[in-house]
């Protein structure tokens, strides 16, 4: 199974970039964009941080809590 994740760019809070999930660690998730080859990594520098990346001068964060909190809700 592919995980679907939506990553927030700091500049531009209301244009989410939605990615495919393709390997994890504990402080690298391995990304893909839909319909491109694309992939790039986000990291985290502490455990329960939020995981930071970049891709075409755009700065993107993910939040893995926030995946908690939407399936509780």
């Amino acid at each position: 199974m592919v995980a679907r994740i939506a990553l927030q760019d700091v500049d531009r809070p209301n244009e989410p970039l939605f990615v495919y999930v393709k390997n994890t660690s504990p402080r690298v998730i391995r990304v893909g964009v839909p319909n491109t080859i694309v992939e790039f990594d986000m990291y985290r520098s502490e455990e329960r941080g939020v995981f930071e990346g970049a891709l075409g001068g755009r700065h993107f964060t993910f939040d893995p809590s926030s995946l908690a909190k939407r399936k509780v809700g």
